[in-house]
């Protein structure tokens, strides 16, 4: 579903990815882990192109997405029109929410249906109530982004990106921004969600969330991957052992 060859990305002086091979299966779930730094947001910015990476290769369903013809950081012309069709196929669902706060919640819903894909809205709208109710939100349709709780707008976000009917989704730390008591509530919808067969790639540092959902888990650190394979393995690398240990969950 997502290949990724030899990514690079620098920020000033600073090389935030170092030549970043990966290969997302569709219907897998894989969860990205490290200390803050190692480039994981980047990375999922790079796979959407809400960051141009230096150098390397993206592609996204069989479509080349991403190249770099001259060893330099280039759009090619024919992938700008790509573009477009990437954040489509590919949503993402960030740690602050980004609703629209002057949109109710169904509107933030059928907002992309109907602008991005030409959907009417009167088809639009039974979808959203049908993705509200799934997350027990469906009271909520005429509230807006200001009047729920940080769990609330999470979830409403997950039904937002689930409403382009994409092919992989991309989490970015999504119960960062939350309090402790609703980070669950988040993650179990997200659980639920892995076993539809969608693709997934989520940057968390949720550890038991990742060993219990995901089919890969990436550990990364100082901008390149250090250790994949299934949890149970890629758990007992020493050096996430010692990470995993100076965190509270």
């Amino acid at each position: 579903m997502i290949g990724i060859t030899g990514l690079t990305k620098s920020y000033n002086s600073r090389q935030v990815l170092k030549d970043v091979d990966l290969r997302i299966l569709p219907g897998e779930v894989v969860a990205i882990i490290g200390p803050s730094g190692a480039g994981k947001s980047t990375l999922l910015r790079c796979i959407n192109m809400l960051e141009v990476p230096d150098a390397g290769r993206i592609h996204v369903d069989g479509r080349q997405v991403f190249y770099t013809p001259n060893g330099r950081g280039k759009l090619g012309v024919l992938d700008q029109f790509r573009l477009t069709w990437l954040r489509r196929e590919i949503a993402m669902v960030f740690q602050q929410f980004n609703l629209w706060p002057h949109r109710t919640v169904l509107d933030n819903l059928v907002e992309g249906p109907v602008i991005a894909k030409g959907q009417k809205r009167t088809d639009a709208v039974p979808r959203a109530m049908e993705k509200l109710r799934s997350v027990g939100l469906e009271d909520k349709a005429d509230a807006y982004p200001a009047d729920l709780s940080g769990g609330q707008q999470q979830r409403v976000a997950i039904c937002r990106a689930l409403m382009m009917d994409p092919k992989a989704i991309l989490f970015d730390e999504p119960t960062s921004a939350l309090d402790p008591e609703l980070v669950n509530e988040v993650l179990d919808i997200m659980a639920r969600l892995a076993k539809t067969g969608m693709t997934m790639v989520i940057v968390t540092h949720e550890m038991k969330f990742a060993r219990e959902v995901a089919d890969r888990v990436i550990f990364m650190e100082h901008g390149g991957i250090v250790a994949e394979g299934p949890p149970d393995e890629v758990f007992q690398h020493p050096r996430l052992r010692v990470y995993a240990s100076h965190l509270s969950h």
